[in-house]
């Protein structure tokens, strides 16, 4: 069961939903209980579930994780997408990154999964093109740089979601608070490039905090 409250959806929407659910998977859930233990930011389950059937259904072999943290996002990715799948997953924090390593060596997916200890912007400008799927959900300030950096690396059917786009919902209000203001002007360029870009055809959509989701034109 979710710890928090829903940022989109109803009460009793949201409780519908989670009540047709299938049983958590056990490391996924423990995954879960880690994270919110830890004040660690990971993907609503909602989202993983997205995240999941989306690796599955695009057929992604080559998927690149922009921001890692427990390792929660790479795991769901590696295991929907299949054994011929490969995911790149890049943390700056050295300390999560060990704590990441040990859940997929828990899951079996050492061979699957490639972390990278680095700056996000960095290492994306190292990537070369093919990218078949990409999953930001780290610096929020970076999110337009994360875009451009990636958008001419996809493949031609490549596939782009992004988490906490609404971020708090504070991306849709007209009063921002003072910090959250660098945060909320990323995003808002984000998403506009997301539903405006030619190269892109994108949708926001209402799942946890708001989840960008893009295809390759």
């Amino acid at each position: 069961m979710k710890e928090t409250f829903d940022a989109i959806l109803k009460p009793d929407q949201a409780g519908y939903l989670e009540g047709i659910e299938p049983a958590r998977d056990a490391l996924l859930a423990e995954m879960e209980h880690y994270a919110k233990e830890r004040g660690e930011p990971i993907s609503d389950p909602e989202v993983a579930s997205f995240l999941a059937v989306t690796a599955r259904a695009s057929g992604a072999r080559a998927i690149v994780e922009v921001g890692t943290n427990i390792g929660y996002g790479a795991i769901v990715l590696a295991r929907a997408a299949g054994p011929d799948a490969r995911v790149v997953t890049i943390e700056k924090d050295p300390k999560r990154v060990d704590v990441a390593k040990g859940f997929v060596a828990k899951a079996g997916l050492e061979s699957r999964i490639e972390i990278r200890t680095a700056d996000a912007l960095a290492e994306l400008a190292k990537l070369g093109p093919g990218i078949d799927l990409v999953y930001i959900d780290c610096v929020k300030e970076d999110y337009p740089a994360y875009l451009d950096i990636v958008l001419p690396k996809l493949s031609a059917k490549g596939v782009v979601i992004a988490d906490n786009v609404l971020w708090k919902g504070f991306v849709a209000a007209k009063d921002v608070p003072a910090h959250e203001t660098a945060r909320v002007a990323a995003l808002r360029a984000f998403n506009e490039k997301i539903l405006t870009d030619s190269r892109l055809r994108g949708v926001v959509l209402p799942l946890g905090d708001g989840v960008a989701y893009a295809v390759r034109v």
